[in-house]
């Protein structure tokens, strides 16, 4: 028995290892067409009058590349295991931003999106930008289970006893099945096909909880949709 579980940890290891080859390989693949969307986007801005219809447009593009790119460096972070520049973040002002610029996306056009966002949820020791990442990959990923069509919640709340934020991401999506439930965390695990998704979103966002200090884990019955839960500890006083 101890050695099957040995013999998976080593195969979980170097699918980790794996993964992190990937998304270096990735991120600096990526780095160059999306300098370039930058900056033709900013050259098209600065020649576009105030009131052309297609501006808004152009400022949505600026602003989803600029995403892109620190997508693309948050890859990099997950390869190099750089440290993270920490501070008191706001869970709810993070989710709203990411909720912002996400619900124009064709995955969400036949989607409610709901959210039930505790007003006095306290702050979190993180770095936002990884906790954007980490909402991204959560809410894109339900939209995928969905196929387009059902209903997305996002849930905030204080947990005292713990000290610490919980935050929810559900849908009504196909769910996970039995079998499934234990491997959704690892590197190049994915039950969509080939064209739908590489298997690094949910191991990435395990890998940005566990810098954060909290835990994730998902909840699920096959056909009903699935929940994921994350808890991350509150930030201390006098933390910037």
């Amino acid at each position: 028995m101890k050695s099957s579980k040995r013999h998976q940890e080593l195969i979980s290891a170097e699918r980790l290892k794996a993964a992190e080859r990937l998304a270096s390989e990735i991120a600096h693949e990526l780095n160059t067409p999306l300098g370039g969307i930058l900056m033709y986007s900013h050259l098209i801005l600065d020649d576009m009058p105030e009131d052309d219809p297609c501006r808004e447009n152009i400022v949505k593009i600026n602003k989803l590349a600029h995403r892109c790119k620190i997508i693309v460096q948050g890859l990099l972070d997950f390869s190099k295991h750089e440290s993270l520049q920490m501070g008191s973040v706001d869970v709810n002002r993070a989710l709203r931003g990411v909720i912002g610029f996400m619900e124009d996306h064709v995955l969400f056009k036949g989607i409610s999106i709901q959210t039930h966002l505790d007003p006095a949820l306290p702050m979190v020791t993180a770095n936002e930008n990884k906790l954007e990442q980490l909402f991204i990959n959560l809410i894109l990923n339900a939209g995928e289970s969905m196929e387009g069509d059902g209903t997305l919640a996002l849930r905030t709340g204080f947990e005292p006893d713990a000290n610490q934020v919980r935050i929810e991401c559900s849908d009504t999506g196909n769910g996970i099945a039995d079998e499934h439930k234990e491997r959704i965390f690892e590197p190049f695990f994915t039950t969509k096909r080939r064209s739908k998704g590489t298997g690094l979103g949910l191991s990435i966002s395990h890998g940005i909880v566990d810098l954060h200090g909290g835990t994730i884990a998902a909840e699920s019955n096959g056909g009903q949709g699935s929940t994921f839960i994350i808890f991350l500890p509150v930030a201390e006083e006098g933390v910037d």
